[in-house]
């Protein structure tokens, strides 16, 4: 957690300690942050150095700490129940830092700060917890005092359940939120969500872009579909090999998927051919020459055929595509 200190007067009769700290400004893109790494390098590490000069000889200094707490803000749809992201997050959290100032003589208090998405609300202690045992009293307190203020700036059909994650972001295109926002976008280059689901706060879009410019792709979050009973789109397929109903192999292996960036067997096949398969170590396809371990089932799939077996993923609900580009697994 970031303290923040600030002296209430020139007297340094009282002190307020605020939780949270996150400043506005100009953040640099990736390419105009090169040149200047080895500078933040070396002042990160006199900065270190300096403040670990500065305090090492500190005995018996006060327990500060605290807890933090994230919304998610979503729209129900009265009628047909759907739910979707509400990006009202900015909103609704100015409005409720304007109530805690216009109430600050009131010693408990909340303090509420932006987060990575256009509908996620951070909530932390006003003033953080100290080393009484009395503060742990706070703790819970302070919870139900956040969930009660938070209630009360939200609109009719929203609610704000303490989650950090949406279960269908992306998977609901365009109609995924309120107001709505086209897929897409110079920041995320996504095929899945909108650059407008991102917190407005200069420093998340930045972020996601310096992310991508960096490691020269953007992040693949597509993911297999095992061949599994419990798997609709394989309801019509063939039976698994072996094993038994609980998986494709039986319940003492795993299943292979070799592919992507790191696959050592991309430079033999290229991307137009994945081993996959079934086995007793994730590492087989390493060893299995030089070691007694038997490959139980393995498969070399063409990728390029439509319909191939056990290599798919979602590319919309109820949609599987064959790829060989996914993240590794297994």
């Amino acid at each position: 957690y970031c303290l923040a200190f600030s002296l209430s007067s020139a007297l340094v009769s009282g002190f307020t300690l605020t939780m949270g700290l996150l400043k506005v400004g100009v953040p640099k893109t990736w390419d105009e942050s090169k040149k200047n790494l080895g500078y933040i390098r070396n002042a990160g590490v006199r900065q270190f150095i300096s403040t670990y000069n500065r305090v090492k000889d500190l005995r018996g200094d006060e327990l500060l700490w605290g807890d933090e707490i994230e919304y998610g803000v979503f729209h129900v749809d009265p009628e047909t129940k759907k739910v979707r992201l509400s990006l009202r997050a900015k909103e609704i959290m100015d409005e409720l830092n304007r109530k805690e100032l216009e109430n600050k003589q009131i010693v408990e208090g909340c303090n509420w700060v932006p987060e990575y998405g256009a509908w996620m609300v951070e909530a932390t202690p006003h003033r953080p917890y100290t080393g009484f045992t009395t503060d742990l009293l706070r703790v819970e307190r302070n919870m139900r005092l956040r969930r009660k203020r938070i209630l009360t700036v939200l609109n009719e059909n929203e609610i704000a359940p303490t989650v950090s994650a949406f279960p269908m972001i992306g998977a609901q295109g365009d109609d995924g939120c309120v107001p709505a926002v086209p897929v897409g976008g110079s920041r995320t280059l996504s095929d899945y969500i909108g650059d407008g689901i991102i917190n407005p706060h200069p420093r998340f879009g930045t972020l996601t872009a310096n992310i991508r410019e960096r490691r020269g792709s953007k992040v693949s979050i597509r993911v297999p579909l095992f061949r599994d009973v419990n798997t609709p789109e394989f309801a019509n397929f063939e039976a698994t090999p072996h094993g038994d109903v609980d998986g494709c192999c039986g319940s003492d292996t795993q299943q292979l998927w070799r592919y992507g960036k790191g696959d050592f067997s991309e430079e033999k096949y290229g991307t137009d051919f994945v081993i996959v398969g079934c086995s007793k170590s994730s590492r087989d396809e390493e060893i299995e020459e030089a070691s007694d371990m038997v490959t139980m089932k393995k498969w070399l799939v063409d990728v390029r055929c439509e319909g191939c077996m056990g290599l798919f993923y979602r590319s919309a609900p109820g949609v599987i595509v064959p790829d060989a580009d996914w993240p590794r697994n297994g």
